[in-house]
C-alpha cells in the first residue's frame, strides 16, 4: 500500500511536469521526449536484469507470450497517454483526475457486456451513482463541455480496454515487457505529431523532460511492485491520493481552485468506486482497476 501511495505521488509529479511543459510545447512532443528518456531507463534496467540473471545462473525472462495483446496494450497506452496529456494541458489536474477515477465503473460495465460477468444490483447501483457524480462534475447543459473534458473521457475509455487486456496477460507477461510496450506505444503516438509541430526546448525544459521521464517510469515500476506485494483490493483505492496532490499543486503552481460541483462529483465517484471495491472484496474478486 505504501508503494501504491508513493507511485501515485510520483504519477502526480509527472503530470505536473507535463502541465508545465504544455504551456510551451505541443502534447505530441512532450510524449515523445518523455518516452525517450523513460525508454533509456527501461533499457538499462532490462540489460542489468539480464546481467544479474546470467551471473546467478538464472534465466532472464525476455519472452513475449501474448504478442498481439501486448502490442494492442501498447497502442492503446499511446492513445490514452495522448488524450490524457491533452486533457491536462486544458483542465486543472484535479478535474482530470476526478473524471478518470470513473474508469473502474466503466470496467464493470464492459465486463458484463464483453466478459459476460455477473454484476449484482448493489454494484449496478454503485455504477449509476458514479455516473451521476460525473454529470455533477461536468454539468452538461449548464457549462460548456470543452475538448479537455472530451479528451479525459477518451482516456478513461481507452484505460478500460487496457484493464480488460491486462486481465488476460497480466499474470503471464514480465513487468519489463509490459512497461516497454507502454513506452513503445507512446513513441508511436508521439513521433508523427512531433515532426509536424516541433518547438525547440530550452535547457530548463530539457531538464523538466528528463525529470518527467524518470518520474514516469519510476511510477510504473512502483505501481507494478505494489500489485506484486499486496492484493489489488488493498492497492486500488490508493489511486485516490492523487486528488490530494493535485489540489495542492493546482492551487500553488497554477492558481486552480476547486469548485464545489467538482468536489461533490468527485466525492460521489470515489465513494461509489470504493463501495464497489468493498463488494468485490467480499465476493473474493480482484477490484476492476487491477
Amino acid at each position: 500500500m505504501l508503494y501504491a501511495v508513493l507511485a501515485n505521488l510520483v504519477f502526480a509529479g509527472c503530470d505536473t511536469v507535463v502541465k508545465l511543459l504544455s504551456t510551451r510545447h505541443p502534447v505530441f512532443q512532450i510524449i515523445t521526449m518523455q518516452a525517450c528518456v523513460a525508454s533509456v531507463v527501461v533499457l538499462l534496467i532490462f540489460m542489468r536484469g539480464g546481467y544479474i540473471a546470467k551471473r546467478s545462473g538464472l534465466v532472464h525472462d525476455r519472452h513475449v507470450r501474448n504478442p498481439k495483446l501486448l502490442a494492442l496494450r501498447g497502442l492503446l497506452a499511446g492513445i490514452g497517454s495522448t488524450a490524457g496529456l491533452y486533457a491536462f494541458s486544458l483542465l486543472p489536474l484535479a478535474d482530470v483526475y476526478a473524471i478518470t477515477f470513473a474508469s473502474p465503473l466503466l470496467v464493470t460495465m464492459a465486463s458484463v457486456i464483453i466478459l459476460r460477468e455477473e454484476v449484482g444490483i448493489r454494484r449496478w447501483a454503485a455504477v449509476i451513482a458514479g455516473l451521476v457524480g460525473i454529470l455533477i462534475m461536468v454539468r452538461p447543459g449548464y457549462a460548456v463541455v470543452s475538448m479537455g473534458h472530451i479528451a479525459a473521457f477518451v482516456s478513461i475509455f481507452v484505460s478500460t480496454a487496457v484493464v480488460l487486456i491486462m486481465r488476460s496477460i497480466g499474470a503471464t507477461e514480465s513487468r519489463n515487457m509490459m512497461v516497454g510496450a507502454v513506452l513503445a506505444g507512446q513513441l508511436m503516438a508521439g513521433i508523427p505529431g512531433t515532426f509536424l509541430w516541433f518547438s525547440p526546448p530550452s535547457a530548463f525544459d530539457v531538464g523538466l523532460v528528463i525529470l518527467g521521464g524518470l518520474l514516469n517510469v519510476s511510477a510504473q515500476f512502483l505501481f507494478l511492485e505494489s500489485l506484486r506485494l499486496a492484493p489489488a483490493s488493498s492497492v486500488a483505492p490508493m489511486q485516490y491520493t492523487k486528488l490530494v496532490w493535485a489540489l495542492i499543486v493546482g492551487a500553488l503552481l497554477f492558481g486552480d481552485l476547486p469548485t464545489v460541483h467538482m468536489l461533490l462529483g468527485a466525492a460521489i465517484v470515489i465513494g461509489s468506486v470504493l463501495y464497489m471495491f468493498h463488494r468485490e472484496r467480499k465476493r473474493g474478486v480482484a477490484p476492476s482497476v487491477a
